[in-house]
């Protein structure tokens, strides 16, 4: 419902709302993006309310298309004469993608590689290079990488991890993450090389101007085995 700080002239509670654009991927430039056969281009929009989408966040609208089919162009896409939130307005930026190693949460791993890790980040803490600082860890130094994503492992740090299944039966993937921030401020390693110089700058980590949640991030999930069933999200 608009509420009377959202009140626009001439828009009612049911009058429709133009989605915002979020993302758009190529698959020749992202490997591993694979949708229903033909398409080669996924768009990602969302509606700029919390209440149209799951667990108190914007309605997810994926879009997968043939590049060579799309006809005219709009110069001036259409925009929402009101939204709930400007945080749920995304910054214009240009994608330079560039793949990472992750490795899957920690909660996921057998009890025995668990330990060992436990025990490598305990060798770490005592370690005479790392005196005066934080040493590395592995969930938040070299497991699921921070900022917006796609593919890779998913992050659970607020629920817990579970499983997330489609509608056919399917376990689900990670299709794209959207983050509030690129990167966290209390460690480094997942800072991209070309930015280590602004590490330190105000809002240097949040390029798109994006929030979600509590300021954590969203993970929309797809079926592996047809994309065209429907999405699922979680909110870390």
């Amino acid at each position: 419902m608009l509420e009377q700080e959202h009140h626009v002239p001439g828009i009612t509670d049911t009058h429709p709302v133009p989605l915002l654009p979020l993302a758009q991927f190529f698959a020749r430039d992202v490997p591993g993006l694979a949708g229903p056969d033909g398409a080669d281009v996924l768009q990602v929009l969302w509606c700029p309310f919390s209440a149209h989408g799951d667990l108190a966040t914007p309605g997810i609208h994926l879009r997968w298309r043939n590049s060579s089919k799309v006809g005219e162009l709009l110069a001036e896409p259409p925009l929402p004469a009101v939204i709930g939130d400007d945080e749920y307005v995304p910054e214009p930026c240009v994608l330079h993608p560039e793949p990472v190693t992750e490795h899957e949460y920690i909660g996921l791993l057998d009890a025995g590689l668990q330990e060992r890790i436990y025990g490598w980040e305990d060798g770490q803490a005592e370690a005479d290079e790392f005196e005066g600082h934080e040493p590395p860890r592995y969930q938040t130094d070299l497991s699921t990488a921070p900022g917006w994503k796609v593919g890779g492992f998913a992050t659970w740090e607020t629920s817990g991890p579970y499983q997330v299944v489609c509608t056919c039966g399917s376990p689900m993937c990670p299709l794209l993450t959207i983050a509030s921030t690129e990167w966290e401020d209390e460690t480094i390693s997942w800072v991209p090389v070309e930015d280590r110089h602004l590490a330190e700058e105000f809002e240097a980590n949040t390029p798109t101007r994006v929030t979600v949640g509590r300021g954590g991030s969203l993970t929309i999930f797809t079926c592996p085995t047809d994309p065209r069933h429907p999405h699922q999200v979680t909110l870390q």
